[in-house]
């Protein structure tokens, strides 16, 4: 008797599933094992080239003392040029802020080109957003964020905090760039 193993089209789709299972439990390991805040900020730029397809990166944090967005640390981008709550708009904002990520999918402008794809990702600690991860233009390759990115996005916001800012969440080194109001 010959039994089936299965359609080839499933066994494909759990040979991915087992793909994107790896990326997440390696992008988790590289933060958990960080050794500090500069190596947790190197596994947050390594994230996000080698898994989500970017090289252009900034970490915002929120002072919620002063109703701001400080730009913390980049890669890729001035922090000084960009301004992240005209990027994020009201809506984005209010949605990262209670927890929420928020993807801008790329536009075609007038020419057919294609714009950028950008992320929003809220950095969680205690229930509160403490920072804003923001993913900008993505590699040639790459066209637009999926479902596994997304799974990836949700490990950032609920596992970064601690490896970027310490068990209380408080950055070891004073925000750069200019403040923007949250």
């Amino acid at each position: 008797m010959n039994e089936s193993k299965g359609n080839p089209s499933e066994q494909k789709l759990s040979g991915s599933d087992s793909m994107n299972d790896l990326r997440l439990q390696a992008a988790r390991k590289r933060l958990v094992e960080s050794r500090d805040q500069e190596d947790a900020l190197e596994g947050l730029r390594e994230i996000a080239a080698n898994f989500l397809g970017s090289e252009e990166i900034g970490l915002f944090r929120v002072d919620r003392g002063t109703a701001t967005l400080q730009a913390f640390w980049s890669f890729g981008i001035d922090p000084e040029k960009y301004d992240l709550r005209r990027a994020l708009g009201d809506a984005g904002l209010r949605r990262v802020m209670r927890g929420e990520y928020h993807v801008d999918l790329a536009a075609h402008d007038r020419s057919g080109a294609t714009g950028k794809a950008q992320a929003f990702i809220p950095i969680r600690f205690a229930n509160e957003t403490v920072a804003i991860v923001a993913i900008l233009r993505l590699l040639p390759q790459k066209h637009a964020f999926d479902s596994c990115d997304v799974e990836l996005f949700k490990i950032l916001s609920a596992e970064a905090g601690t490896p970027l800012f310490g068990p209380t969440a408080q950055s070891e080194r004073p925000a750069e760039g200019r403040g923007m109001r949250a």
